[in-house]
């Protein structure tokens, strides 16, 4: 998944997942840099079609942080599967807490359905340059699969009524870089449209719950970093990466002549080799891992962030760390 930016934040096309062999230098990525290399992913992901196997990793624990009314973190009983294809289109509502979030009729992130209110997103998603767009100006859509096709059973838009960026996010910046968004009617569920579960939270600033496991993105971005010469998915994508220690990942960046530095609240997952990622226009959505070994349900640890490029090698994606927010997100959906 890949997010394009243009003018400071600019409306990205749809989330997608990236799977490419091809370098860009910075110039060919992106149409504009900032601080160290860093760009927000909220235009789309990019996907080639390798078919590389991902097997949800065997938690210790079953854990998990659920915020809504009903069971949570559950997939339609035909398209749940221990397994989830790397750079394969999704099955039809495959992940149903997964949202569309659009500005002026056209997508530009990803968002986690939490319960019947509340959406979670990357804060620099309702961003428009150093300030913030108005909740009258986004929707989002529940139930969505197919950005351009009729859904079967039909997706639906809802208004965004309030929009709650964590206090210490600044436009721009990707630390902190997490929001929600409350919806001005609540939701109603469906085998299409069901709440994530999500992490307790460590107590241990900066600890990699999750290192070395595979997990699964999902979005409707771009297919290469390149978006002159690719386009976005219109169908949800999806594909396997590996989250990264830190501090590995602050090595691989250092290896490859980036001064980014990965925060503690922070947490990066991709491939060594490349090939793998999110992209333009994935920003907001969810990073995924298995949330019990006895089960095939899936927990959203991580929110789409930033990254230099598109599936580069040493250069995974650097995601929002969920844990590490339990708190703040628990004082606001429940205050």
């Amino acid at each position: 998944m890949q997010s394009v930016n243009g003018a400071k934040y600019k409306e990205a096309p749809v989330t997608r997942l990236c799977d490419t062999f091809s370098l860009f230098t910075d110039q060919q990525r992106s149409p504009e840099k900032r601080g160290a290399n860093m760009v927000p992913r909220n235009v789309s992901v990019v996907l080639v079609p390798l078919l590389l196997i991902f097997i949800l990793a065997h938690r210790a624990s079953s854990e998990y942080n659920n915020f809504a009314d009903v069971p949570c973190g559950r997939r339609d009983i035909g398209t749940r599967t221990a397994r989830l294809v790397g750079g394969q289109n999704a099955f039809p509502h495959e992940f149903p807490w997964m949202v569309s979030i659009s500005k002026k009729g056209g997508h530009i992130c990803g968002g986690t359905i939490l319960n019947t209110r509340y959406i979670l997103t990357a804060a620099h998603c309702v961003c428009s340059a150093t300030s913030m767009v108005s909740a009258g100006q986004l929707r989002v859509s529940l139930g969505e699969y197919n950005l351009k096709g009729p859904e079967i059973p039909a997706s639906k838009e809802e208004r965004v009524s309030n929009i709650i960026v964590h206090p210490d996010h600044k436009c721009g910046k990707y630390v902190d870089d997490i929001a929600l968004l409350e919806l001005a009617s609540p939701i109603v569920w469906s085998e299409s449209v069901k709440p994530a579960c999500l992490p307790v939270a460590t107590g241990k600033p900066g600890y990699s719950a999750f290192g070395g496991e595979l997990a699964g993105v999902a979005g409707w971005g771009w297919f290469n970093e390149d978006r002159s010469k690719y386009k976005r998915a219109d169908v949800l994508q999806k594909v396997e990466v590996r989250v990264i220690e830190n501090s590995v990942c602050r090595e691989w960046y250092a290896s490859q002549g980036k001064s980014t530095q990965v925060a503690p609240k922070q947490m990066c997952a991709g491939h060594e080799e490349g090939g793998r990622d999110s992209c333009w226009g994935d920003s907001g959505g969810p990073l995924m891992v298995g949330s019990n070994p006895r089960s095939d349900e899936l927990m959203v640890v991580g929110i789409v962030s930033s990254g230099v490029g598109c599936a580069r090698p040493r250069l995974p994606g650097v995601y929002t760390r969920v844990s590490e927010y339990i708190p703040w997100i628990t004082q606001n959906v429940f205050r």
